[in-house]
């Protein structure tokens, strides 16, 4: 195993991928980590994570009574408000 780290920039493209196979998948992480061998699981889950986090805090700022608990599919946005946040890591 090789023990050096790598920093890998995230395209648009492989942001919307990750979250549409984790979304259609229910969050089934095996699925997920073989659509994306490249990555181990943890990395994935992270990524996830942080598209996650990025997007409650956008939308947060949008609705003063969001709610932590409110799903990332309700809102029909999402995936713009999502391709937002990927434009701006990119600049």
């Amino acid at each position: 195993m090789n023990s050096k780290r790598s920093y890998h920039k995230w395209t648009e493209q492989e942001t919307m991928q990750l979250y549409k196979i984790v979304q259609s998948s229910n969050r089934n992480w095996r699925a997920v980590e073989k659509a994306f061998p490249q990555f181990s699981l943890l990395q994935l889950q992270n990524k996830y994570t942080m598209i996650e986090k990025q997007y409650r805090l956008k939308q947060a700022h949008r609705t003063p009574a969001y709610s932590q608990n409110q799903s990332l599919l309700e809102n029909d946005d999402t995936l713009q408000i999502l391709l937002d946040l990927i434009s701006k890591q990119s600049e």
